[in-house]
């Protein structure tokens, strides 16, 4: 049930009233939002918490992740934890490896959280990320922060800050 709660939070973030005939409209209908990969993602990881269904509904719902990640251009690491809320806009080029993402994340085009050589990124509630960004190393997005687009950002980010730039500064 804890699946289907995510996927509410998610539906809830592209209209005001998630309820069956929504959810058939951005599934079917995702007008530039990845919506159908997020549902999928969502099975996934509840598919890997339960031994059988792990190896059953668990290998469907791997091969329809990877199919709409190749539509998109989206790839989450399926090992993270994903609060609920998220919300993909337009896809492509999103790669998405931390150690977690809290509540309420918003990602756009082209954006990269990923690894370097000191660990991966932590994502904490309510962080959006532009198009274009680079978040690398072992760093915190505290709550409520921006990262600006094309920025690249190595250090921590404080709660409700917005960073620009390369390398990424805090904007007064």
């Amino acid at each position: 049930m804890k699946c289907i709660r995510l996927i509410k939070s998610d539906l809830k973030r592209l209209c005001d009233t998630p309820n069956m005939k929504s959810f058939f409209r951005w599934y079917f209908f995702p007008q530039s939002s990845t919506f159908p990969h997020d549902v999928w993602f969502r099975i996934l990881q509840a598919c890997k918490k339960n031994v059988f269904t792990k190896y059953t509904v668990g290998l469907y719902a791997y091969l329809r992740e990877r199919h709409f990640a190749l539509k998109y251009g989206v790839h989450i690491n399926s090992n993270i934890s994903v609060g609920e809320g998220l919300l993909i806009v337009h896809g492509g080029g999103v790669y998405l490896n931390t150690s977690s993402i809290g509540n309420n994340f918003t990602c756009f085009q082209s954006v990269t959280l990923g690894k370097n050589k000191n660990g991966i990124p932590l994502v904490e509630d309510n962080v959006t990320v532009y198009p274009g960004a680079v978040v690398v190393g072992k760093i915190i997005l505290h709550n409520g922060c921006s990262v600006g687009a094309n920025s690249y950002v190595d250090k921590d980010v404080e709660n409700n800050a917005t960073v620009y730039g390369s390398p990424a500064k805090k904007i007064k």
